[in-house]
């Protein structure tokens, strides 16, 4: 638990464990677009959130792109990522049972730029997927095969913590990052 250490220099804080706001004000005149530019300047790494494609037979699934991943706990192993309250498909992540985070490579911008399209729809027979998780993007430079544990709407996003039940890297390649509104990547290539 997080506390605050002197709250007379944050007034929006109690004493005690932190208390955010979990609805944007606008009467502080704040402007949404500037915010988001400068949230921008934190590089990310680049995930692909994957569930089974309720609308489909076994073996179908759903990606979407996300940047907004973060671990929580190592004990136990909790992990989380948000997605938009007006996102796409918003009600099948909102309740998916499970899901997977990809976490992509250097060499996956392309796959992130489909993914962060709608209806980004994977069949089988693009052998995206890894035959044994269908859940499991081929050539990621680190999965996580996770759980819903819990969910929480905070502002105008779903925060989805899952419970980590498996998870493999390949530290081998480079990782894709996001910044100001551009992919890089990080790390070596072997």
């Amino acid at each position: 638990m997080v506390y605050a250490e002197n709250a007379d220099t944050f007034p929006h804080i109690v004493r005690g464990p932190l208390h955010f706001r979990t609805k944007p004000s606008k009467s502080i005149g704040m402007d949404s677009k500037a915010l988001r530019h400068t949230l921008g300047n934190f590089a990310t790494g680049v995930c692909v959130i994957t569930v089974p494609d309720p609308d489909h037979v076994d073996g179908h699934v759903l990606g979407m792109t996300a940047n907004s991943f973060s671990s929580i706990s190592l004990d136990p192993p909790l992990v989380q990522w948000c997605i938009d309250n007006k996102a796409h498909r918003y009600a099948v992540y909102a309740e998916a049972p499970r899901f997977g985070i990809n976490i992509l490579s250097g060499a996956q911008g392309e796959l992130s730029r489909r993914f962060a399209r709608h209806n980004a729809h994977i069949v089988p027979e693009e052998k995206l997927v890894r035959e044994d998780n269908p859940l499991r993007l081929r050539d990621v430079v680190g999965y996580l095969a996770c759980e819903t544990y819990d969910t929480r709407t905070l502002g105008d996003h779903l925060v989805i913590i899952g419970r980590v039940t498996d998870f493999d890297a390949d530290p081998g390649q480079s990782g894709l990052t996001f910044f100001r509104g551009r992919y890089g990547h990080i790390g070596t290539d072997t």
